[in-house]
């Protein structure tokens, strides 16, 4: 596993990409230096066929963003050869933010398909929207950004699992969550934004876990465009 921050590669390029990442392209519309906190703490990982990303009960605050090629979602620590996947990521889709928004243990094993000649994945360190409290590096506005982005990608995923299993038990647990009605672009909406993140997301590990993710299609237009020219 190759890892290095995108700072090592050229910006004009990497700006390109990170445009057609909703969360880049919205905290750069806010704010430029904002935008280039958050450039300086995400990175680029490359992996080799059947390396891992991460390990089930491995602990940290990243988010990725899969790039080129696929990973697979593999149960256990320490997978054996030959195991079935839970699920498969392609480009475009995002994972890793439900751990980071439920500070919990890694669920499952993340590795590069055996089939895949090179996987890239785009690292966001998300212990910068962490604390609630600490606008030193990153300002409310942008912490604001952040979280209705979880809230939308969360709430999408939802209603395409409410969508194919409309008659289960968990099919309008999201829709039951109060909505946020108070004054916009202040702390309280903060709160109640990260609250609501980590409410979805439970509710999303809740089917993943019964019904594995692998079968969820992400909005990927426009991503691929860029990637051959960027990081060939």
């Amino acid at each position: 596993m190759i890892s290095k921050p995108l700072t090592d590669f050229p910006r004009d390029s990497v700006d390109r990409l990170l445009n057609v990442i909703h969360l880049f392209r919205d905290i750069r519309a806010s704010s430029e230096w904002q935008y280039d906190v958050l450039f300086k703490r995400s990175r680029l990982v490359t992996l080799e066929p059947g390396e891992a990303l991460f390990h089930a009960g491995d602990v940290d605050q990243w988010m990725y963003f899969l790039l080129r090629g696929e990973l697979k979602v593999l149960p256990g620590r320490e997978p054996l050869p030959g195991t079935k996947p839970l699920a498969e990521i392609r480009p475009g889709e995002v994972f890793g933010d439900l751990a980071m928004l439920l500070a919990e243990p890694r669920s499952a094993t993340i590795v590069a398909a055996g089939e895949a000649k090179e996987v890239q994945v785009l690292g966001v360190d998300c212990t910068l929207f962490g604390d609630l409290e600490d606008f030193t590096l990153l300002q409310l506005p942008t912490k604001l950004v952040f979280y209705r982005n979880m809230v939308h990608s969360l709430r999408w995923k939802l209603e395409v699992y409410r969508s194919r299993f409309p008659e289960h038990e968990l099919a309008n647990s999201h829709r039951r969550l109060r909505l946020y009605t108070g004054q916009k672009n202040c702390k309280e909406e903060l709160v109640a934004l990260a609250e609501q993140a980590r409410c979805l997301a439970g509710i999303l590990l809740d089917w993943n876990v019964e019904f594995g993710s692998g079968d969820l299609v992400e909005d990927r237009s426009g991503m691929m465009d860029f990637l051959d020219a960027i990081f060939d």
